[in-house]
């Protein structure tokens, strides 16, 4: 009894949880990516960075994320809960993991080859859409294209889940889509492409080369 009624006020005094679609505090829920049986979140934050994480993350100010599925992205504050729905009015995506992309791999911590299917790889990225739009009444805010990027191309081709992609073949990213069209160039070309990807651990090379036909 002393256990339930310690439980029962430890519960009580839990902060609530409100859940808002897409957008609260400055907080937005901007895509979701699925990568094999986890997911990471496109988290917008109030200043305006985005930023990607996953269940377990911790942000400044204390900020939690308690929980991340397919539909929604729980924060937990010093001083309440957030849940953030995925907005899918917007078309916030959920990006898919490559399956099929990825033949062979090999990571040594500074260099990354991946051999992939060339075909599966363009299958991939066409379901990979850009992140959402701004909600209706608020002005758009240009993504940071090296992050969007790395979100997209991060579950098809198994790159670590905060890649930012900042080169292809040695050119700076300037959009997501002029750096995704590089690489299925040369990938027909059946030259292999060059990314330079950025994360916590640092800058790392892959090497993507075409799978035999």
């Amino acid at each position: 009894m002393l256990r339930a009624l310690v439980l029962a006020l430890t519960l009580a005094a839990l902060p609530s949880a409100a859940l808002l679609a897409g957008t609260a505090d400055g907080y937005r829920l901007a895509g979701i990516i699925a990568v094999g049986d986890d997911y990471l979140g496109l988290l917008e934050l109030p200043g305006g960075e985005q930023v990607l994480v996953r269940r377990g993350s911790t942000l400044d100010g204390g900020v939690r994320i308690a929980l991340l599925d397919a539909e929604q992205l729980r924060l937990v504050l010093p001083d309440r809960v957030l849940v953030l729905a995925l907005d899918r009015s917007s078309g916030a995506p959920v990006v898919p993991a490559g399956l099929g992309v990825v033949q062979e791999q090999a990571d040594d911590g500074n260099v990354m080859i991946r051999k992939v299917d060339p075909q599966a790889f363009a299958a991939s990225v066409a379901r990979s859409s850009p992140s959402g739009h701004s909600p209706p009444g608020t002005k758009a805010k240009a993504a940071d294209p090296t992050i969007e990027a790395g979100r997209r191309l991060g579950p098809i081709l198994n790159l670590p889940p905060d890649s930012r992609l900042v080169a292809v073949n040695e050119q700076p990213v300037r959009t997501a889509e002029r750096a995704i069209a590089l690489i299925e160039q040369s990938l027909a070309d059946g030259v292999s492409p060059r990314l330079n990807i950025v994360g916590a651990g640092g800058e790392t090379r892959v090497y993507v080369s075409p799978g035999e036909p």
